[in-house]
């Protein structure tokens, strides 16, 4: 089985190359087997450093391989998330304990702690009406369309006396 060592010299990787070697690393555990977006989740979380480079440049290290085949292994063995960060910033992988500035935003736990309870959802514009040449009648999803009609006629109305 190769090791993060063996794919070191490859570094920098592509996402794609990031991907895959970690699959490789972790192939005999199917369950561990990684995603693109896996690899983006953890960057937003502050899990993992943002790549060098930009969007379509970017590029990731050995400590990302490193952290990744970490993170996989911990989850394996029962760990949360969390607890996999915690053991990162401790340098428990076998890497850099901080190479990366973390990210304004709380951590995965900590951002359900502090989270509001859930409001009524933002409208959503589901139609659009044309009702003169210069007005338009948006009805959203939380619109109670009966409640509104009179309010609308009203309106119409002003518009056809002026």
């Amino acid at each position: 089985m190769p090791t993060v060592e063996d794919y070191a010299p490859l570094a920098p990787f592509t996402l794609d190359e990031l991907v895959s070697a970690v699959n490789s690393i972790l192939r005999d555990r199917p369950t561990l087997q990684l995603q693109g977006r896996t690899v983006r989740y953890y960057i937003s979380n502050g899990l993992l450093p943002p790549p060098s480079g930009g969007p379509k440049f970017a590029r990731y290290s050995v400590e990302h391989l490193r952290r990744v085949v970490f993170i996989r292994q911990s989850l394996d063995a029962g760990l949360t998330l969390e607890q996999a960060a915690e053991q990162l910033d401790e340098g428990q992988h076998g890497g850099k304990s901080e190479v990366f500035k973390k990210p304004a935003a709380p951590r995965i736990s900590e951002a359900k702690k502090s989270a509001k309870p859930p409001s009524s959802p933002e409208p959503v514009t589901v139609r659009r009406y044309q009702l003169t040449p210069n007005t338009i009648l948006e009805v959203t999803s939380n619109t109670n369309l009966e409640d509104e009609i009179p309010l609308i006629m009203e309106t119409l109305r002003s518009f056809n006396d002026s």
